[in-house]
């Protein structure tokens, strides 16, 4: 892939000559994508990244309540989301970042909202927000860093080769058929269940035992690894980890799992992961080209 292309999407061809935006939070991939905006010309507020130098010019680091909002043509918050009591996660502070929806309220009609992810707290703003892995491309090229995260994880908490390994998928998405094609071609051996009638049958077409997410407790007994990709329905619960063998490792892909997850898992003696940023870890400089092509573009039809 050559350098500053994505996807065959170009980073060069945006000018942002003018345009004010603020990347709050996140990791290695806003940082990505705060260059890539940089480069095009824009003045960068950044928040968050106070334990990085970041001196060269068209940088301003400032407070969470120092942001012009009035002023902004975009703010990017981090694939996370907002969490739903205004926290943001930052890899590079050790200061609490957290949201008030009087600040937001400051921003201009014109002002584009970026995250990641849709969550309770930007339900309840009154502001209109852009869900980047709502859209199909950006979650589809980013199942690909994923699902080699997915492998280096394996590979790295478990003493089996995948190659034979009954691996459990639960979630048949964007993500979940990208690690299920993987998978099935090293050899394990997949299973992948659903909550949609369709998504079974794609699985099924590409190969591997599939079924509906009611036969969960009667597939986990023979699975040495479980990869969760489904948000928000408790999926990994105390009842399905008592149908866990001993020696599985599961790895949960959903943001924001409930934290009672966690406690299960040690009280079962369980080799369980949180995961939900695995992109960030294992190919932030890709990963955040992906995102910033996307965000460029809106930016850029915006000023159209």
């Amino acid at each position: 892939m050559m350098k500053n292309e994505v996807s065959g999407c170009s980073l060069k061809k945006h000018d942002l000559t003018g345009k004010k935006t603020a990347v709050i939070g996140g990791d290695a991939r806003q940082l990505v994508i705060a260059e890539e905006i940089c480069k095009k010309g824009a003045e960068v507020f950044l928040c968050g990244f106070d334990q990085l130098s970041l001196t060269e010019p068209g940088y301003r680091k400032v407070h969470i309540d120092d942001i012009p909002y009035e002023h902004l043509d975009a703010i990017i918050f981090p694939v996370s989301g907002i969490s739903s009591t205004g926290e943001i996660k930052s890899s590079f502070s050790a200061e609490n970042l957290k949201m008030d929806s009087r600040l937001l309220n400051r921003v201009s009609e014109r002002c584009l909202i970026f995250s990641g992810i849709q969550t309770e707290w930007n339900n309840q703003s009154r502001k209109e927000f852009i869900y980047l892995f709502e859209e199909d491309e950006i979650a589809i090229n980013n199942s690909i860093p994923t699902v080699e995260g997915i492998v280096w994880l394996i590979i790295q908490h478990t003493d089996s080769t995948i190659h034979g390994s009954h691996i459990l998928l639960t979630g048949c998405g964007r993500v979940g058929l990208t690690a299920a094609r993987v998978l099935h071609a090293m050899g394990a051996k997949v299973t992948a269940l659903s909550t949609v009638k369709a998504e079974v049958a794609r699985m099924k077409e590409i190969g591997v035992m599939a079924g509906l997410i009611k036969d969960l407790n009667h597939c986990l007994p023979e699975a040495d690894v479980w990869i969760n990709t489904i948000p928000g329905q408790n999926i990994i619960s105390n009842t399905a980890m008592s149908f866990c063998p001993p020696g599985i490792f599961i790895i949960e892909l959903a943001s924001h799992p409930p934290k009672e997850q966690t406690e299960n898992a040690q009280r079962k003696n369980i080799n369980y992961l949180e995961a939900p940023s695995l992109p960030g870890l294992v190919a932030p400089r890709t990963a955040g080209e992906i995102l910033a092509v996307a965000i460029l573009e809106k930016i850029n039809e915006k000023g159209e």
